[in-house]
């Protein structure tokens, strides 16, 4: 198993500027809750029984293929709402793209693509929509991702930690919101290398714990800065670490990865922003978290910090309230890194 390097490089230039906050609002703090939003309908075809009962474990069901892999994320309908929900954030932070990297837009067609985790598979779907050439496979630990899809897209439930046994080269592997779900981040981009046809492309989007803020009004004593440092600790203890997106742009290098670029976005974690741009961002990010913060912590928290779930939901009230303070002028960062395998 490699470790990171204990060294953090410094903020990288590009989009992610000062952003001006706007008038606070009242909050509502009684809306405390887990919350879903509409969205694909999952179901999926020709499994084994044993993949698709689940597990059951403080009240969330957990993926049941390969259990031993620990992921820190439910599989159930609330968390596949989440993920859709979360999809739209990426969309409104990408101007409308799904990816960022050049694929595609250098004469060489995008002929096969890997959506490595791809979740619900809500963005395999929709890039084999809006490129019908293309040939899109999805690979998840959990069969959730809907039956009726595009022709040219096929799901597998897979382990990305395992050998991979790919008979023909992609031409853009992509990977999105997967820090906390790999153990071996080296060797899971240099799989991504070996199985790119010479030229093609690799992204990785993810966010970045903790939560900052440019004006200090995140106090690192309120609760919202202590639920970031029990989850970063959680998944150093579980060996899911939830800062891995820092390390990704040197990973690639040492890959052997060529025109590698790294990029810096922000989540605000409610409205507060001035720009309707990123108020709108801040809008579906507060509901992503307080909506589903539960289940972003739950295994987290009981697994590694000994908590029981309901001193959890306790501590989330508090949580809920801090994220929901549109005086708080905090952001998650997100990063968009990208390289390209060089031409043979």
């Amino acid at each position: 198993m490699s470790k990171s390097p204990s060294k953090s490089p410094s903020p990288p230039p590009g989009p992610a500027a000062v952003i001006e906050a706007d008038e606070p609002l009242a909050v509502d703090e009684d809306a405390d809750g887990d919350s879903t939003y509409g969205s694909i309908v999952s179901s999926s075809t020709s499994l084994s029984s044993s993949i698709l009962k689940f597990r059951q474990e403080n009240g969330r069901k957990y993926h049941a293929y390969k259990p031993e892999r620990d992921y820190i994320l439910p599989s159930d309908e609330q968390e596949s709402d989440r993920l859709d929900l979360q999809h739209h954030v990426f969309y409104l932070t990408f101007d409308n793209k799904l990816f960022t990297c050049p694929a595609g837009k250098e004469g060489k067609p995008i002929k096969r693509v890997l959506d490595a985790g791809t979740g619900t598979g809500i963005w395999a779907v929709d890039f084999a929509d809006e490129h019908p050439e293309t040939h899109v496979i999805g690979v998840d630990l959990s069969p959730i991702q809907p039956s009726f899809v595009p022709p040219n897209v096929a799901f597998y439930v897979d382990d990305l930690e395992e050998p991979w046994a790919y008979d023909q080269p992609f031409d853009l592997i992509y990977g999105r919101m997967l820090t906390g779900a790999l153990t071996n981040w080296p060797q899971f981009i240099t799989r991504c290398f070996d199985n790119l046809a010479p030229g093609g492309w690799l992204e990785l989007d993810d966010i970045l714990f903790p939560a900052t803020s440019d004006d200090n009004t995140l106090l690192p004593d309120s609760t919202l800065a202590k639920w970031n440092e029990h989850v970063i600790k959680a998944g150093h203890l579980l060996n899911h670490s939830i800062e891995s997106a820092k390390y990704y742009k040197q990973q690639m290098v040492d890959a052997g990865f060529v025109n590698v670029t790294e990029k810096v976005y922000k989540w605000p974690i409610n409205p507060w922003p001035k720009d309707p741009k990123y108020k709108e961002i801040g809008l579906w990010t507060e509901e992503n978290f307080c909506g589903g913060i539960f289940g972003l912590s739950v295994a987290l928290f009981t697994r590694a910090l000994g908590w029981t779930s309901e001193e959890l939901e306790v501590f989330l009230v508090e949580v809920r309230k801090d994220l929901r303070d549109r005086g708080v002028h905090a952001y998650w960062p997100i990063y968009a890194v990208y390289g390209r395998k060089p031409e043979e």
